[in-house]
């Protein structure tokens, strides 16, 4: 009898994690705009910077300009040393009439003079340069000078280009710095809820009864509502429970009368309705105590007394081997000294009916195994008995009054009861075959040893 169990649901992000996202995003998108910017605002500098550096190159230009007796002649000793070095980055062409006079550092490429005078023009240059071109119209003795002047920024562009990767890379250093900072302290603001969580699961555990109130002013008042709520919680289960206990023992006396009139002489005449009739009478009188048991077990927002299988079960062998008349090995196997979130009582009624099922039917031996992994705890009972072969059989032993050998004693209750309260607990009870040879039947349970209401 396989317990149904829910989804959970995904778990949504964390605080820290979006708070880390968000703040990712605005530090990335504020060190774009911050480079996008830089960069659109050293373009507009750097031209400028070279619009002036050819502004005063035309002027300089037209100052090395002298009458000569044959005409106007370009004083090489008034020129700037870089017009001589072939490709220096720094170009001029000088027409006045028929005569040009273009510089040196040109070596054989020519310049394309803009459409028009006073506009600066970008243009490819030698050597894969990017030139900045600016042509201007000058009257000097007499006659019409038209002076090109051509400047290379490819190298500040280069340069920028460098520090700017300089700039991103120290950025993302500083924001990788960041976040480390922001998720330490981030952890630190966060540690009352870790807190908070820590002990909500010790609540469950049965290990405490409320909250710290010693928390942040913003924390403090969903911490009051939460152990004022449990608190109540707490309150009402008291009060179903006496009602339940007073119900249970107000039926108690009309049960034992009931069991008294069976075993007259008269109804053990009939031993058919005899059989049918007691049976009855044990089946509510078990489920009344056991109903007692849960009640008296339960508590608000966790468990009262956790189930410790090194404390409760080798007494719990002790007591099945005195029942039954028959000393069987039996082996334990768990680690530790585990501690199970779910009620003492019931897991001991659990263990006690599958434990006394295989003191039943084992030839020998038993083994009783206790381990859990990151979801569920996992209790198996094993014993070298015939086992349960064939898949549906098993199937039908964990319905109630079903039993695979009437000249076993019993009710055939055992089984069934164990899944009940397994489901109750959001586990599985089921059945598979031993490495003993007999049935193993294990019971998965969740870790949170939450129970349904």
């Amino acid at each position: 009898m396989a317990a149904t169990t829910e989804t959970p649901l995904a778990p949504t992000a964390s605080i820290k994690a979006r708070l880390s996202l968000a703040l990712l995003i605005v530090l990335v998108t504020l060190g774009l705009a911050i480079a996008a910017g830089a960069n659109l605002l050293f373009e507009r500098i750097q031209m400028r910077l070279t619009e002036s550096d050819l502004s005063n190159a035309t002027e300089r230009l037209l100052a090395a300009i002298r009458p000569g007796s044959s005409g106007p002649q370009l004083d090489l000793s008034r020129l700037d040393a870089a017009y001589q070095r072939p490709l220096s980055g720094q170009y001029f062409v000088i027409a006045v009439d028929d005569q040009h006079w273009r510089s040196r550092s040109l070596w054989d490429h020519e310049l394309q003079p803009p459409p028009g005078p006073g506009k600066f023009t970008h243009t490819p240059g030698p050597a894969g340069q990017q030139l900045l071109l600016l042509t201007r119209h000058y009257e000097r003795f007499g006659q019409r000078f038209i002076i090109t002047a051509a400047q290379d920024y490819s190298e500040l562009v280069a340069e920028f280009r460098r520090g700017l990767v300089v700039f991103l890379a120290l950025w993302a250093t500083a924001l990788v710095t960041t976040l480390v900072a922001l998720n330490l302290w981030m952890g630190r603001v966060l540690r009352p809820l870790t807190r908070a969580r820590d002990q909500v699961v010790a609540i469950q555990a049965g290990e405490r009864q409320s909250l710290d109130t010693d928390a942040p002013e913003e924390l403090a008042p969903l911490i009051h509502q939460i152990n004022a709520l449990l608190a109540e919680t707490r309150r009402a289960l008291t009060r179903s429970r006496q009602s339940l206990s007073n119900l249970g023992h107000a039926l108690k006396t009309p049960l034992a009368v009931l069991s008294a009139l069976v075993e007259r002489e008269e109804i053990r005449q009939h031993p058919s309705l005899h059989r049918s009739l007691r049976e009855q009478v044990e089946q509510t009188t078990r489920r009344i105590d056991r109903e007692l048991g849960q009640s008296s077990g339960a508590s608000a927002g966790g468990v009262q007394t956790p189930f410790a299988p090194a404390r409760d079960l080798p007494p719990l062998a002790k007591a099945l081997q005195r029942a039954h008349n028959r000393v069987l090995t039996v082996e334990w196997r768990w680690e530790g000294q585990p501690h199970l979130p779910v009620e003492r009582d019931e897991l001991l009624e659990v263990m006690g009916n599958l434990m006394d099922n295989a003191w039943k039917w084992a030839s020998s031996r038993l083994r009783v195994s206790v381990s859990h992994d990151d979801r569920n705890w996992y209790l198996t009972v094993e014993d070298d008995g015939p086992g349960i072969p064939d898949y549906a059989r098993r199937q039908q032993v964990t319905e109630r009054g079903f039993r695979l050998d009437e000249s076993v004693a019993g009710q055939g209750l055992g089984l069934a009861i164990a899944a009940d309260i397994t489901a109750a607990w959001r586990g599985e009870l089921s059945l598979e075959t031993s490495s003993l040879g007999g049935l193993l039947v294990r019971v998965s349970l969740p870790v949170t040893g939450s129970r349904l209401p």
